[in-house]
């Protein structure tokens, strides 16, 4: 399964609600950064080598052997061989440094993102800015959720406005009953219910039946927190950590078969595209309260 995370305008917050959606996800998951512009990840997130010096993640293995295995079919272990260990838990493929060496995997990419998509475990792609023509967009098409990442100005509800309806269409299963794009806004913490509702009325306006999942405030201390790759208490605690828990449970309240088999009650249906499992709504907001560890 993928949950593709990317923006309409400004990328900012994009890596930052990917990686930290990967902190707090349940169940096996993996981070990968796919974003066709060149990737931020290697250059944020630390290496997990047991008894090694601090250091970046290492170029491979990366997104381009992944691309390229893909090819010949996955194992069942799905993308987690090309993932590196960081030191926040969090697997992680790494990306290309450039677009110019994201562009030759563009044809790997369909075949790639059925792979993907295939695996029981959660794939949470950053893929950057979700222009037209974007090389990665077959990750979107493949994805069971895509979050959009907006700022509430003027130039940034005008671009939602116009590519909220167009992915909605474009991504994901055309058949499922609920479209697969949600909205997720990004601004000052004291700006919480003024920026909500201005994403909601811009989307009512067009008479758009995206949903708006949640917001992820600006955290100067979160965000030094995140990108210095270290689980304290006061980062644990922090509003970034806290909002990514709530986007995430509220993803999951969304679209149900995402919600990992481990957190059904046994005994209750499995979650279809239509509604969550019956009570499992209860034991996923205990299990996201308790991440992460």
């Amino acid at each position: 399964m993928i949950i593709s995370v990317g923006a309409v305008s400004c990328a900012k917050g994009v890596s930052t609600l990917a990686t930290a959606s990967g902190l707090v996800w349940p169940g096996e998951r993996v981070l990968l950064d796919a974003d066709a512009a060149g990737g931020d990840l290697p250059f944020r997130l630390w290496s997990a080598g047991p008894g090694a010096p601090r250091e970046r993640l290492s170029s491979s293995p990366s997104i381009a052997s992944l691309a390229t295995a893909a090819r010949l079919g996955l194992t069942a272990a799905g993308p987690m061989p090309f993932a590196q260990d960081t030191s926040l838990g969090v697997p992680t493929v790494p990306g290309a440094l450039s677009a110019e060496r994201f562009r030759p995997l563009r044809g790997m990419w369909p075949r790639g993102a059925a792979e993907l998509a295939a695996w029981p475990g959660a794939v949470i792609a950053d893929l950057g800015r979700l222009q037209p023509g974007n090389d990665a967009l077959p990750v979107a098409q493949q994805s069971t959720a895509v979050l959009l990442v907006t700022r509430v100005d003027l130039e940034s509800l005008a671009h939602l406005r116009d590519r909220a309806a167009e992915l909605a269409g474009s991504v994901g299963d055309p058949g499922r009953d609920r479209p697969p794009v949600g909205v997720v806004v990004t601004g000052p913490p004291k700006a919480r219910r003024f920026s909500l509702e201005q994403a909601r009325q811009v989307l009512a306006s067009i008479g758009s039946p995206v949903p708006v999942v949640g917001f992820l405030p600006f955290d100067p201390v979160g965000a030094q927190g995140l990108w210095a790759g270290v689980m304290t208490r006061r980062f644990a605690g922090s509003d970034l950590v806290r909002s990514a828990r709530e986007v995430a449970q509220s993803v999951l309240t969304s679209w149900p078969s995402l919600i990992p088999p481990s957190l059904i009650p046994a005994g209750t249906p499995a979650p279809g595209p239509g509604g969550a499992a019956a009570g499992s709504d209860k034991t996923l907001a205990s299990t996201m309260e308790g991440s992460p560890s």
